[in-house]
Protein backbone atom coordinates (compact mmCIF):
# COMPACT_ATOMS: atom_id res chain seq x y z
CA UNK A 1 0.00 0.00 0.00
CA UNK A 2 1.18 3.52 -0.72
CA UNK A 3 -0.18 6.99 -0.46
CA UNK A 4 0.98 10.48 -1.19
CA UNK A 5 2.95 12.35 1.45
CA UNK A 6 0.22 14.66 2.75
CA UNK A 7 2.61 17.41 3.84
CA UNK A 8 4.27 17.56 0.43
CA UNK A 9 0.95 17.40 -1.43
CA UNK A 10 -0.47 20.05 0.90
CA UNK A 11 2.45 22.34 0.08
CA UNK A 12 1.86 21.62 -3.58
CA UNK A 13 -1.79 22.61 -3.38
CA UNK A 14 -0.70 25.75 -1.51
CA UNK A 15 1.03 26.82 -4.72
CA UNK A 16 -2.12 26.62 -6.82
CA UNK A 17 -4.74 27.69 -4.27
CA UNK A 18 -5.15 31.20 -5.71
CA UNK A 19 -5.97 29.87 -9.19
CA UNK A 20 -7.58 26.56 -8.22
CA UNK A 21 -11.22 27.59 -8.55
CA UNK A 22 -10.57 29.31 -11.89
CA UNK A 23 -8.69 26.32 -13.32
CA UNK A 24 -11.38 23.89 -12.16
CA UNK A 25 -14.16 26.04 -13.60
CA UNK A 26 -12.53 26.54 -17.00
CA UNK A 27 -11.24 22.97 -17.39
CA UNK A 28 -14.64 21.39 -16.70
CA UNK A 29 -17.00 24.11 -18.01
CA UNK A 30 -17.89 24.56 -14.32
CA UNK A 31 -19.23 21.00 -14.18
CA UNK A 32 -16.83 19.94 -11.41
CA UNK A 33 -18.46 22.42 -9.04
CA UNK A 34 -21.95 21.66 -10.29
CA UNK A 35 -21.48 17.91 -10.02
CA UNK A 36 -20.76 18.17 -6.29
CA UNK A 37 -24.22 19.59 -5.66
CA UNK A 38 -26.25 16.78 -7.21
CA UNK A 39 -27.55 15.47 -3.88
CA UNK A 40 -27.10 18.53 -1.69
CA UNK A 41 -30.78 18.37 -0.69
CA UNK A 42 -30.04 15.06 1.06
CA UNK A 43 -27.86 16.93 3.55
CA UNK A 44 -30.62 19.02 5.11
CA UNK A 45 -31.26 17.06 8.32
CA UNK A 46 -27.89 15.72 9.49
CA UNK A 47 -26.33 17.06 12.68
CA UNK A 48 -22.67 16.30 11.94
CA UNK A 49 -20.57 16.06 8.80
CA UNK A 50 -16.97 15.37 7.86
CA UNK A 51 -15.71 16.99 4.66
CA UNK A 52 -12.37 15.52 3.58
CA UNK A 53 -10.16 17.42 1.14
CA UNK A 54 -12.59 20.31 1.01
CA UNK A 55 -10.36 22.72 -0.88
CA UNK A 56 -11.36 26.39 -1.01
CA UNK A 57 -14.74 25.88 0.64
CA UNK A 58 -17.21 25.94 -2.26
CA UNK A 59 -19.08 22.83 -1.08
CA UNK A 60 -18.70 23.80 2.57
CA UNK A 61 -20.65 27.01 2.02
CA UNK A 62 -23.38 25.17 0.11
CA UNK A 63 -23.86 22.67 2.95
CA UNK A 64 -24.02 25.44 5.56
CA UNK A 65 -26.65 27.21 3.46
CA UNK A 66 -28.62 23.98 3.02
CA UNK A 67 -28.58 22.95 6.69
CA UNK A 68 -28.71 25.62 9.40
CA UNK A 69 -28.07 23.15 12.24
CA UNK A 70 -25.21 21.00 10.94
CA UNK A 71 -21.75 21.08 12.52
CA UNK A 72 -18.92 20.33 10.11
CA UNK A 73 -15.38 19.04 10.56
CA UNK A 74 -13.40 20.35 7.60
CA UNK A 75 -10.12 18.60 6.79
CA UNK A 76 -7.56 19.57 4.16
CA UNK A 77 -3.81 19.03 3.92
CA UNK A 78 -3.19 22.49 2.45
CA UNK A 79 -2.92 25.40 4.93
CA UNK A 80 -3.81 27.87 2.19
CA UNK A 81 -6.90 25.89 1.17
CA UNK A 82 -8.00 25.97 4.80
CA UNK A 83 -7.36 29.72 4.91
CA UNK A 84 -9.38 30.32 1.72
CA UNK A 85 -12.26 28.19 2.98
CA UNK A 86 -12.33 30.02 6.30
CA UNK A 87 -12.25 33.42 4.58
CA UNK A 88 -15.08 32.35 2.27
CA UNK A 89 -17.33 31.54 5.23
CA UNK A 90 -16.24 34.65 7.16
CA UNK A 91 -17.21 36.79 4.17
CA UNK A 92 -20.44 35.10 3.09
CA UNK A 93 -21.79 33.40 6.22
CA UNK A 94 -20.00 34.87 9.26
CA UNK A 95 -22.65 33.62 11.71
CA UNK A 96 -22.04 30.05 10.54
CA UNK A 97 -18.29 30.07 11.13
CA UNK A 98 -18.78 28.69 14.64
CA UNK A 99 -20.33 25.56 13.13
CA UNK A 100 -17.10 24.59 11.35
CA UNK A 101 -13.99 23.02 12.84
CA UNK A 102 -11.07 23.48 10.45
CA UNK A 103 -8.30 20.88 10.61
CA UNK A 104 -5.16 21.09 8.49
CA UNK A 105 -4.09 17.45 8.14
CA UNK A 106 -3.84 14.62 5.69
CA UNK A 107 -6.57 12.00 5.84
CA UNK A 108 -4.02 9.50 7.17
CA UNK A 109 -3.34 11.77 10.16
CA UNK A 110 -6.89 12.71 11.02
CA UNK A 111 -8.37 11.43 14.31
CA UNK A 112 -11.69 9.88 13.34
CA UNK A 113 -15.00 10.07 15.17
CA UNK A 114 -18.63 9.35 14.30
CA UNK A 115 -20.49 11.43 11.70
CA UNK A 116 -23.92 11.52 10.08
CA UNK A 117 -22.37 12.15 6.68
CA UNK A 118 -18.86 11.86 5.24
CA UNK A 119 -18.05 13.83 2.09
CA UNK A 120 -15.21 13.16 -0.37
CA UNK A 121 -15.47 15.39 -3.42
CA UNK A 122 -12.61 14.85 -5.89
CA UNK A 123 -10.42 13.40 -3.16
CA UNK A 124 -10.28 9.63 -3.61
CA UNK A 125 -8.67 10.02 -7.05
CA UNK A 126 -5.52 11.09 -5.17
CA UNK A 127 -5.02 7.56 -3.81
CA UNK A 128 -4.41 4.04 -5.05
CA UNK A 129 -6.79 1.11 -4.55
CA UNK A 130 -5.04 -0.09 -1.39
CA UNK A 131 -5.36 3.22 0.40
CA UNK A 132 -8.93 3.82 -0.76
CA UNK A 133 -9.69 0.47 0.87
CA UNK A 134 -8.18 1.76 4.14
CA UNK A 135 -10.38 4.84 3.88
CA UNK A 136 -13.45 2.77 3.05
CA UNK A 137 -12.91 0.84 6.28
CA UNK A 138 -12.69 4.15 8.14
CA UNK A 139 -15.93 5.29 6.53
CA UNK A 140 -17.64 2.06 7.56
CA UNK A 141 -16.41 2.31 11.15
CA UNK A 142 -17.23 6.02 11.62
CA UNK A 143 -20.62 6.57 10.03
CA UNK A 144 -23.58 6.78 12.39
CA UNK A 145 -26.63 4.61 11.86
CA UNK A 146 -28.37 5.69 8.63
CA UNK A 147 -25.29 7.77 7.80
CA UNK A 148 -24.53 8.84 4.23
CA UNK A 149 -21.30 8.61 2.26
CA UNK A 150 -21.24 11.42 -0.33
CA UNK A 151 -18.65 11.04 -3.10
CA UNK A 152 -18.02 12.99 -6.28
CA UNK A 153 -15.20 11.97 -8.60
CA UNK A 154 -14.06 11.06 -12.09
CA UNK A 155 -14.95 7.80 -13.76
CA UNK A 156 -14.05 6.07 -17.02
CA UNK A 157 -16.86 5.00 -19.33
CA UNK A 158 -17.43 1.25 -19.53
CA UNK A 159 -19.61 1.39 -22.64
CA UNK A 160 -18.42 4.21 -24.92
CA UNK A 161 -14.95 3.36 -26.25
CA UNK A 162 -14.34 6.85 -27.67
CA UNK A 163 -15.34 8.50 -24.41
CA UNK A 164 -13.25 5.97 -22.50
CA UNK A 165 -10.20 6.79 -24.61
CA UNK A 166 -10.76 10.54 -24.29
CA UNK A 167 -11.20 10.30 -20.52
CA UNK A 168 -8.03 8.26 -20.14
CA UNK A 169 -6.06 10.84 -22.12
CA UNK A 170 -7.60 13.70 -20.14
CA UNK A 171 -6.85 12.05 -16.82
CA UNK A 172 -3.27 11.36 -17.87
CA UNK A 173 -2.85 15.08 -18.58
CA UNK A 174 -4.58 15.99 -15.32
CA UNK A 175 -2.44 13.65 -13.24
CA UNK A 176 0.69 14.96 -14.98
CA UNK A 177 -0.30 18.54 -14.14
CA UNK A 178 -0.93 17.75 -10.47
CA UNK A 179 2.21 15.61 -10.26
CA UNK A 180 4.17 18.62 -11.51
CA UNK A 181 2.45 21.20 -9.29
CA UNK A 182 1.60 19.27 -6.11
CA UNK A 183 3.98 16.26 -5.87
CA UNK A 184 1.03 13.91 -6.45
CA UNK A 185 2.19 10.33 -7.10
CA UNK A 186 -1.06 8.76 -8.27
CA UNK A 187 -1.30 7.85 -11.96
CA UNK A 188 -4.74 6.27 -12.37
CA UNK A 189 -8.19 6.25 -10.84
CA UNK A 190 -8.93 3.85 -8.00
CA UNK A 191 -11.86 1.43 -8.27
CA UNK A 192 -14.02 3.36 -5.84
CA UNK A 193 -17.38 1.64 -6.24
CA UNK A 194 -15.91 -1.88 -6.13
CA UNK A 195 -13.93 -1.13 -2.98
CA UNK A 196 -16.93 0.42 -1.24
CA UNK A 197 -19.06 -2.58 -2.18
CA UNK A 198 -16.52 -4.87 -0.52
CA UNK A 199 -16.99 -2.83 2.67
CA UNK A 200 -20.79 -3.38 2.53
CA UNK A 201 -21.68 0.01 1.06
CA UNK A 202 -24.46 0.08 -1.51
CA UNK A 203 -25.26 2.78 -4.04
CA UNK A 204 -28.37 4.80 -3.21
CA UNK A 205 -28.25 7.12 -6.20
CA UNK A 206 -25.85 8.68 -8.69
CA UNK A 207 -25.83 11.52 -11.18
CA UNK A 208 -23.48 11.85 -14.16
CA UNK A 209 -22.00 14.97 -15.75
CA UNK A 210 -19.88 15.71 -18.81
CA UNK A 211 -21.05 12.59 -20.60
CA UNK A 212 -20.47 10.42 -17.56
CA UNK A 213 -16.89 11.52 -16.88
CA UNK A 214 -17.95 13.06 -13.56
CA UNK A 215 -20.24 11.25 -11.14
CA UNK A 216 -21.79 12.24 -7.82
CA UNK A 217 -22.87 9.25 -5.73
CA UNK A 218 -24.65 8.58 -2.45
CA UNK A 219 -23.82 5.42 -0.52
CA UNK A 220 -25.18 3.78 2.62
CA UNK A 221 -24.09 0.77 4.62
CA UNK A 222 -26.07 -2.45 4.36
CA UNK A 223 -27.79 -3.52 7.55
Amino acid sequence: MSYNNSKEVGKGFDRITAVYDTVVSIASFDRINKSQLAFLSHLSTQKTALILGGGTGFFLQKVLEQNEEINITYVDASPKMIMYAKKRIEKNMPNSLKRVTFICAGVEDFEWQFFDVIVCNYLLDLFDNAYVQVLAEKFKDNLNSEGLLYITDFQISKTNSLLKWGTQIGLKVLYSFFRWTTCLNTKQLPEIERILSEQRFYLLDSENYLGGILVCSLFKLKD
